[in-house]
């Protein structure tokens, strides 16, 4: 396979402290354990044994999120209650920020602690490999981007080709959406509180609405922990799914097939996509990474833009238009959701076969999203071999 230079990440991003300590403890889990040779997919376990353990530590998850949420609140519950009579206005208002803080330290701490254990529980029956990829930068390791999902950090920016998938987005919200990203966990915690004691404080906590904070909480962590889980779950389906197509799919042969044209066609329908979502979503720029070390491109261009791939689609044969319709079916769901801007896209970029394609990108969609990695690489594989020369 032709190697081109890794990837610069822009700006060159450093690791923040919580980044640190998370991938430090990653590591000392995996010290623990001897690792195999390089993972394949067929060294898996099967769709039906990845449902069962998935979907029991995602339910563990939640459940343990559930009562963290739960048994974090009855502390501050409790002191609205039966002392807010007992100490001056000032005083009152003091200890319950207090109380309320401490405990705040403790739900995040144990929440941050249990989406890493769950993702590292997800990535070792996959058959997490303990060594990191060289065609990869550091931040795109498996490791990683679990780590970052666990601890609902936001990926890095990364300068490749030329593609910006943040060049339709403002740079202010750029900038808010990150902050607010980096914290979600923090923040969604403190305003459910804020938001509970201000209603309790309005109505009286005689009518004991302070009470309903506590399933609320429970609720609100249990949710939280929810979207942490099956983020982490489709990054890590994705990153084997990308990984099969480009070592086991796209092989030699099948490549040999492919015009240069086509080639830099796969870049552009990966790249579209990328812009269209509006993301960085690490599954996509795996994709796009080792999609480009396999045809060997390294020549920077406008691969992002929708009208110019409309256009290399136009002057494509069938077989090659059937090879990029998949691709860009592929990436779109890479990410677990589609925009209105993806949709549309989708609607021209499909043309005369959009419900083929359409209908395709669903089922992939629902086949990662219920832990079917391996009914997914039969699909794309069938997919993508119709479209070659190689049967």
């Amino acid at each position: 396979m032709p190697q081109n230079p890794i990837p610069k990440i822009k700006g060159q991003k450093v690791e923040t402290l919580l980044e640190k300590i998370g991938i430090r403890y990653f590591s000392k889990l995996s010290k623990q354990l001897d690792y195999d040779a390089t993972i394949h997919l067929k060294n898996i376990p099967s769709d039906k044994v990845l449902q069962v353990v998935a979907n029991n530590i995602t339910l563990n998850t939640v459940i343990i999120a559930f009562l963290v949420g739960a048994l974090t609140t009855v502390p501050a519950v409790l002191f609205e209650t039966y002392y807010r009579n007992s100490f001056a206005t000032l005083h009152y208002y003091l200890w319950l920020s207090l109380i309320t803080v401490v405990l705040l330290v403790v739900e995040v701490g144990i929440l941050y602690w249990l989406g890493m254990r769950s993702t590292y529980t997800l990535a070792q029956i996959t058959g997490y490999e303990g060594e990191r990829e060289n065609e990869l930068p550091p931040e795109y390791d498996i490791k990683n981007m679990m780590v970052r999902s666990a601890l609902e950090l936001s990926d890095p920016t990364i300068e490749y080709l030329g593609i910006n998938p943040h060049k339709y987005v403002s740079k202010k919200w750029i900038f808010i959406t990150a902050i607010l990203y980096k914290a979600k966990i923090v923040l969604s915690s403190i305003l459910i509180k804020f938001i509970l004691q201000k209603i309790a404080s309005r109505y009286g906590v005689r009518m004991g609405f302070v009470w309903v904070s506590i399933p609320v909480t429970a609720i609100w962590d249990a949710i939280v922990m929810y979207h942490v889980i099956k983020d982490a779950r489709l990054r890590l389906f994705g990153y084997h799914l990308s990984k099969y197509i480009i070592d086991e799919v796209l092989t030699d042969e099948v490549m040999s097939s492919y015009s240069p044209h086509t080639q830099e066609g796969a870049i552009r329908a990966v790249s579209t996509m990328m812009v269209l979502a509006k993301s960085y979503h690490p599954n996509n720029i795996i994709l796009l990474i080792r999609l480009s070390q396999n045809f060997d491109i390294s020549e920077a261009k406008d691969y992002d833009e929708l009208d110019k791939f409309l256009q290399h689609l136009q002057n494509s044969s069938k077989e090659e238009k059937m090879f990029l319709k998949t691709l860009v079916s592929i990436t779109a769901v890479f990410d677990g959701k589609l925009t209105k801007t993806e949709k549309t896209a989708l609607v021209q970029i499909f043309d005369t076969e959009e419900q083929e394609y359409l209908n395709f990108t669903k089922k992939l969609q629902f086949l990662l999203l219920n832990n079917r990695l391996h009914e997914s690489a039969r699909l794309c594989k069938e997919k993508i071999l119709l479209s070659s020369q190689v049967h």
